[in-house]
């Protein structure tokens, strides 16, 4: 897979991350001294799986692979659902 395709793929990929990541880091910045430790560090395990799931998608357009970096693509499912869990876990609390 050439450059080009890489970051065809990889540019989706981030927005979709940043638009899930911005929010999440700005709500725990804003919000941080209206909750508890519990909820604090929900948020903040929140922002971490996010930030993990932007560098995943980041890695998909700098690191060179011979075929569609399926992998890669599987573990932002996988970070996406647990940032969801954790976020339903959150709001239980």
């Amino acid at each position: 897979m050439n450059a080009g395709m890489r970051w065809r793929l990889a540019v989706p990929l981030i927005g979709l991350s940043l638009l899930m990541v911005v929010p999440a880091v700005y709500g725990t910045w804003v919000f941080w001294s209206d909750f508890g430790n519990t909820y604090r560090s929900l948020s903040v395990v929140i922002c971490l799986v996010l930030l993990a799931q932007l560098g995943l998608a980041v890695s998909i357009g700098v690191r060179p692979t011979r075929d569609v970096p399926w992998l890669r693509i599987g573990l932002m499912m996988v970070t996406f659902l647990v940032a969801c869990g954790v976020a339903a876990l959150r709001r239980s609390v």
